[in-house]
């Protein structure tokens, strides 16, 4: 019976029917498989933000030009409402996009993982992920210099 309070204790199902811990070396090991997952979490959170950064940096580059005749044209049309915009072509994605959408696919399951490890409730698992998160931080929160679109649930 799966307890909707925080407790202690090392007997816990976690995540698949498989992954029981039924004694304190096996609850140690996932405290610390959960702790690396979470720590590996903040190394990708910090990964995808630095490459949306380079990428962006090199569209802006390749783009100062056309920044201008961009930002009249928003000036222009900013007070018209039209569905104007359902007709025409449209830009096809690049591989940028298709990788992009790929890395936040993903950060979004780690950080659904890590939300479901908290639901167990266990005090333990919790501030393995706490603590996992606070170390990767540390060690790639430095590397982070801008805030990319957060998928985060942790």
């Amino acid at each position: 019976m799966m307890m909707k309070y925080f407790h202690g204790g090392i007997d816990e199902v976690v995540l698949f029917k498989t992954w029981i811990t039924y004694d304190l070396g096996s609850f140690i090991g996932t405290w610390f498989a959960i702790f690396a997952f979470s720590f590996f979490y903040e190394f990708f959170k910090t990964f995808r933000s630095i490459i949306e950064i380079n990428w962006r940096r090199n569209n802006n580059n390749n783009n100062n030009n056309n920044n201008n005749i961009i930002k009249q044209d928003e000036e222009i049309n900013m007070n018209k409402i039209s569905f104007s915009f359902l007709k025409g072509s449209y830009p096809s994605f690049t591989y940028k996009e298709i990788i992009g959408g790929i890395f936040y696919g993903i950060e979004t399951g780690m950080s659904l993982i890590l939300m479901l490890i908290v639901m167990l409730f266990n005090t333990a698992l919790f501030f393995s992920i706490l603590m996992g998160v606070v170390c990767g931080n540390i060690c790639f929160g430095r590397f982070n210099q801008f805030k990319p679109k957060s998928s985060s649930c942790c």
